[in-house]
């Protein structure tokens, strides 16, 4: 996307009720015609500075802001329609789903043929193999070993978590999708934090490496990392505007979307609706699913909304403010979970229907969380489907080897 001239003088200026990008005096405007504003000023600093040392040519920030408001939020159908175009033509995949066509598969080049000088990692298939092992990892934390064999059931779980998605995630997914040609599966699992940038370019050089002399594949390998950390910073940054957010939607739109394997309600958080008591097996089921949310792949916890969806509101456990009700959650956290878990915890409070609820947002752990248990020991906890499940001993060795790599 080439809004401006790259020599074009830009800033930031405050607006009445936002910030805005200007270049030569006048705003600048997405190919949707969307401004580049927004009231987080930071965001747009982001923004000015790659546009202001990038390459003619080169992805930037912008481009993902662009996707973002034009495609993502201006036309989501279309949105899920491309990932699920680039899941369809995707050479990982194939890898496992042989029914998606040889046109998807990497072409067998022979050995005797391959430039001398050639880096090993762009043709040994290694990082092929990673990424179809953290994508085997993602779907056993779904539950659905069908996904395992049948593609339609895999791209219809990769798409339910890809709709989950803060919409800032889904453009980075579809602008890297769009941008190499190499499918959605690498993007999904980049955006989803299962890979790492020099990761999702190894393993894109595994699939083309054949197109490359020794030069041309090393330029490419640094270019597809630093394309891949572009739009991972900037998904950072959105992140950290929005008050540290792992899924991004508000409270009523994914209430309107129900309960799954990132999303879970609870009415209160200590009282029992059937004694009328304040019950500490309330708060630790509450803590229980945010131990799964962090030993899988993240997600909300939605506290003052009943299962149906309805609001009851936090203010049911009677606490004198959301102040009160903060601490006492994050009291609970410290002291169930560790002060390790909770740099990867946010917490905010949002008014439905004249009632308060608590929005508890988890990332993915990059280590295992245990939860004490009311009796003494502990608990290890993972999200299977849309609930939340204990594992035992030989289950936990299992699957933190395979998730935590220990």
């Amino acid at each position: 996307m080439t809004p401006i001239e790259r020599n074009a003088s830009i800033d930031v200026v405050k607006r009445d009720l936002d910030y805005a990008v200007y270049g030569d005096g006048a705003v600048l405007v997405t190919p949707g015609g969307a401004p580049v504003a927004s009231p987080k000023l930071r965001l747009l600093e982001h923004i000015v500075r790659d546009l202001t040392v990038a390459e003619p040519g080169s992805l930037t920030a912008l481009d993902v802001f662009a996707c973002e408001h034009d495609v993502v939020e201006g036309e989501p159908a279309a949105a899920e329609e491309r990932f699920v175009s680039a899941l369809q033509t995707d050479p990982v995949a194939a890898r496992r789903f042989p029914e998606l066509g040889a046109q998807c598969a990497p072409v067998d080049i022979a050995l005797e043929n391959v430039d001398p000088d050639m880096p090993p990692l762009f043709f040994l298939y290694g990082g092929l193999s990673e990424a179809l092992g953290k994508a085997t990892s993602y779907l056993m934390e779904h539950g659905d070993q069908t996904a395992l064999s049948d593609f339609a059931m895999f791209s219809a779980l990769l798409l339910q978590t890809f709709r989950d998605m803060a919409p800032y995630r889904r453009a980075g997914i579809l602008v890297l999708a769009e941008r190499h040609q190499a499918g959605g599966l690498l993007p999904f699992l980049l955006l989803a934090g299962r890979l790492g940038p020099s990761e999702y370019a190894n393993a894109i050089m595994n699939i083309e490496w054949f197109r490359h002399d020794a030069a041309s594949a090393s330029q490419r390998f640094r270019a597809l990392r630093d394309e891949a950390r572009v739009v991972v910073e900037y998904v950072d940054v959105c992140m950290a505007v929005s008050g540290g957010e792992a899924l991004g939607p508000r409270a009523p739109e994914i209430i309107a979307r129900g309960e799954s394997h990132h999303v879970e309600f609870k009415s209160t958080l200590r009282l029992n609706l059937h004694t009328q008591k304040n019950d500490p097996s309330i708060t630790h089921a509450s803590l229980k699913t945010i131990a799964a949310f962090l030993n899988s792949s993240g997600g909300t916890l939605l506290v003052g909304v009943r299962d149906d969806g309805s609001i009851e509101g936090i203010e049911t456990d009677g606490f004198p403010n959301d102040d009160r009700f903060g601490l006492h959650l994050w009291q609970s956290m410290e002291s169930s979970l560790g002060g390790c878990a909770c740099p990867f915890v946010a917490s905010r409070f949002e008014r439905l229907n004249g009632r308060t609820i608590c929005c508890v947002t988890c990332s993915e752990s990059p280590r295992p969380v245990f939860l004490e248990a009311k009796k003494g020991g502990q608990e290890f906890w993972v999200r299977v489907g849309a609930s939340s499940r204990q594992l035992g001993v030989r289950e936990v060795l299992e699957y933190t080897r395979l998730r935590f790599k220990e």
